[in-house]
């Protein structure tokens, strides 16, 4: 299954922010997940992330995690807000291509 998350740092102390990101991020292979993609506009005013789990059992495990509770109150200082949606995918990712 894949996650989309979207969530607003117009309000967000930045520095605070990534490091609630980074330790949180750390826990999603915790729970056979995977960041396939993080995105921050370049206004710097909102960011996606790209998680796929295997299944909602996971997606639910990382997201019951003590470890990621214990960092609520960061998440709550920090001044950003998300949602999340499950999402499908439309297409396959193209390979890149090289010239030499």
């Amino acid at each position: 299954m894949f996650i989309l998350v979207q969530i607003d740092i117009s309000q967000a102390d930045i520095a605070l922010f990534d490091d609630y990101e980074a330790q949180v991020l750390a826990l999603v292979g915790n729970h056979r997940g995977t960041l396939i993609e993080r995105l921050r506009s370049i206004n710097g005013k909102s960011e996606v992330h790209l998680l796929h789990f295997p299944d909602a059992k996971a997606l639910d495990a990382f997201r019951g995690d003590p470890a990621r509770a214990a960092l609520q109150e960061l998440w709550l200082r920090c001044g950003a807000s998300s949602s999340l949606i499950e999402v499908q995918r439309l297409s396959q990712p193209q390979p890149a291509t090289v010239s030499l």
